[in-house]
Formats: C-alpha cells, sequence, structure tokens
C-alpha cells in the first residue's frame, strides 16, 4: 500500500486594500480590504487554497498571518495529509490548550477554517475530481444574490449589480429608523417584485427589532438577518421569530455547533448563514448544512471576502444539494475580482461552477502583487 503523501509547505499570502467608498455597517466602518489566503502543497505536486476570515477590524490580518506563521505552519508540515475532517481534528487537538491560554478563539478558529478549506481543496485535486463533487453534491448552478449595498448610493449600485446578470438584492439597515425605511424604499423602487432581503448587523435590543417589524414587513422581505446580536437568549430570538412577517436569517456571528444546533431546532429561523472562512471551515459547516436538512431550514452562506472564500462557499453550497442563494458582494475589490478571473460569473442571476478538480481554478496572485504585505516573520 502506497503511503500518503505529506504536506510539504503551507503558505500564508497576506494582501490589503484601501478603500475608496468604505463599507458602512452598524458597528463600523471598514476603509481598507484585506484578505490572508492559504496554500497548502504536497509531496506529489498538488496545491490547495484556503481563506482566513480577516475582515475588521483591519489590524486583525496582520495578526492571523502571524499566527498562521508561528503556531500553524510547524504543526502540519510533514504531516501525511490524511482525509481533511481527521488532519484537522488532529490539528485542533494540539492547539486546545494555545486557546483557553490565550482566549484567542476568534482568530485561532479562523485559521483553522482557513486551513481546513485549503486541505479540502488539496483533498479533491488529489482525487482529481471538483470539491462539491467530493461533498456529494450534484449540481453546478446556484442563484446568487448582490450583498454589501450601502444606504448611500444604493438605487446606483443596484443599477450596476443588475447591468452585472444580478437578479436578487441585499441592503444595509440597522441605521436611524428614516434612514433605513429610505434605503428599503429607495432599493424597493428598483428591485421591483424581485428578491430583496436586509441586514441589521446585530444593531438592535429585542425591543427595537419588534418596534421595527411593521416597518420592514411592509417591504415584503426575503429575509431579516441578525436585527439582534447573535448571542442574544434564545425566547427572544423565538419571540421575533413569531412577532415579524418577514422570515429570520442569522449564523455568521455563531463559532460552535452547540449554538448552530439550538439555533436550528428551536429559535425559528428560516435561512442559516455560517461563514465558513470566519468559523468551521468546510468540516464543521457542512455539519451545519445537515442539520438544516433535518429542521427544513434553507443554508445559504454568508460571504464577505476574498476570491478564494467565495469560490469554496460556492462549491459548499452546491454541494448541500439546497435551494439557497450565494451572498456575492457587489463593492469593488480586486482581492475578489481580481483573484477570481473570469470564474463565477453571473448569468441571469446564477453562476456555475468549473468541474476542473477541486476549487476549479487557481487564484491569479500575480494581479494581486501591488497590494501585497510583507511582515516581518
Amino acid at each position: 500500500m502506497n503511503s500518503l503523501p505529506r504536506i510539504r509547505s503551507v503558505t500564508p499570502y497576506l494582501y490589503r486594500i484601501p478603500l475608496e467608498t468604505p463599507v458602512v455597517t452598524s458597528f463600523g466602518t471598514m476603509r481598507a480590504r484585506s484578505a490572508l489566503f492559504i496554500a497548502i502543497d504536497d509531496t506529489e505536486g498538488h496545491r490547495g487554497w484556503g481563506e482566513v476570515w480577516c475582515n475588521f477590524p483591519d489590524s486583525g490580518a496582520l495578526h492571523r498571518y502571524r499566527l498562521l506563521h508561528e503556531v500553524f505552519v510547524p504543526l502540519m508540515v510533514n504531516q501525511p495529509t490524511a482525509h481533511p475532517v481527521r488532519l484537522m481534528a488532529e490539528v485542533k487537538m494540539k492547539t486546545r490548550i494555545l486557546r483557553l491560554q490565550t482566549a484567542e478563539y476568534g482568530p485561532l478558529d479562523q485559521c483553522s477554517a482557513g486551513l481546513d478549506c485549503a486541505l479540502w481543496d488539496l483533498y479533491a485535486r488529489q482525487h482529481e475530481q471538483p470539491l462539491y463533487q467530493v461533498l456529494g453534491g450534484t449540481g453546478s448552478r446556484m442563484p446568487v444574490y448582490a450583498s454589501g449595498i450601502n444606504p448611500s448610493g444604493v438605487q446606483e449600485t443596484i443599477a450596476l449589480a443588475q447591468q452585472a446578470g444580478h437578479t436578487a438584492f441585499k441592503v444595509k439597515v440597522g441605521f436611524a429608523e428614516d434612514v433605513d425605511r429610505h434605503t428599503l424604499q429607495a432599493a424597493r423602487e428598483v428591485v421591483g417584485d424581485h428578491f430583496l432581503a436586509a441586514d441589521a448587523n446585530q444593531a438592535w435590543s429585542i425591543d427595537t427589532a419588534l418596534h421595527m417589524g411593521d416597518m420592514l414587513d411592509a417591504f415584503e422581505l426575503q429575509w431579516l438577518e441578525e436585527p439582534i446580536a447573535a448571542d442574544s437568549a434564545d425566547s427572544d430570538w423565538q419571540r421575533l421569530c413569531q412577532a415579524l412577517r418577514t422570515p429570520l436569517a442569522a449564523g455568521e456571528n455563531m463559532n460552535r455547533l452547540s449554538d448552530f444546533e439550538r439555533a436550528t431546532c428551536t429559535w425559528g429561523l428560516q435561512y442559516m448563514q455560517p461563514d465558513l472562512a470566519k468559523w468551521g471551515g468546510i468540516s464543521e459547516c457542512m455539519q451545519v448544512v445537515e442539520m438544516c436538512k433535518k429542521q427544513g431550514i434553507t443554508y445559504c452562506p454568508h460571504y464577505l471576502g476574498g476570491g478564494i472564500g467565495l469560490m469554496a462557499s460556492a462549491h459548499l453550497l452546491a454541494a448541500s444539494n439546497q435551494s439557497g442563494w450565494l451572498e456575492m458582494d457587489v463593492n469593488p475589490n480586486p482581492l475578489r475580482s481580481e483573484v477570481l478571473g473570469e470564474h463565477l460569473q453571473v448569468h441571469d442571476g446564477h453562476v456555475t461552477l468549473s468541474l476542473a478538480p477541486g476549487l476549479g481554478f487557481d487564484p491569479d496572485l500575480q494581479a494581486l502583487q501591488g497590494y501585497a504585505q510583507f511582515p516581518t516573520q
């Protein structure tokens, strides 16, 4: 029996781009976009790609880059390329005490998530199959929605997204009530009867969310995303789901399987949105997908980062064999568009995955050379 190929190298790549038009949310303003990509090479010449969540604050990207170099690279180099679930379980076991010692659960989990995605890409390439097929997916075409749409210039942004092939849209709310009403009115004027959702980014208390309910319900939204904090009491989520006609969505800011299980079983959500670059990677998000299937909840991956994580999210959505939508940020971001090139082009509100092995593409890092960060390792 031939021995497994080993991990020859784990290489992080860090990029940063200042934004001409900041992305505004209820919790802060993003004035730059960063991306932290990971390449894992094996001893037989295969390479897998992953991405680590590092959206906000801006300084967090460098911290995660250094964690990869100082903590994870030494643990993984020269290890046999076992099944991704098994290999990542070993890595997490070896970093368990460090997590307790530092209480840096978020950054360490996000590094693990990016590595998990890279290992799955590597595994699929070793087996010469598209990742979504390795994960059990049967279809390569999926609907998408345009995301990251700010209150300022909402109609112009939607119009540009429509020209790019989008037919579904999500706008940001969670500001003053009159601002949110104006945003939704302006968006609905342009969108017509098409899919329109709203994201409050955890902005409201339960009382404020209930107060906003009648106004939001009038706009016939596909969903309202994170109206209250992700760690709010189960009873608050249950109360809100029962009171509003608008379906609710959450999941982006959950970070334990037990939280996802409780939310899918008891809250009354209609949409679940884990972010595979922020928590869990493909391995644990697949478990969330199975929870959603059991409870009749639609899986719609959250994603607002670079091109590699977006492609991984698309493969996981295809593997879910559900009818959820892929989130696609429409703000200018070369860390997404230059990396993807001609891949994941939107046509009539849908994208189609390649049949090439793994993620189906190799990112064009040469196009990002002007944005590369080279900190001391």
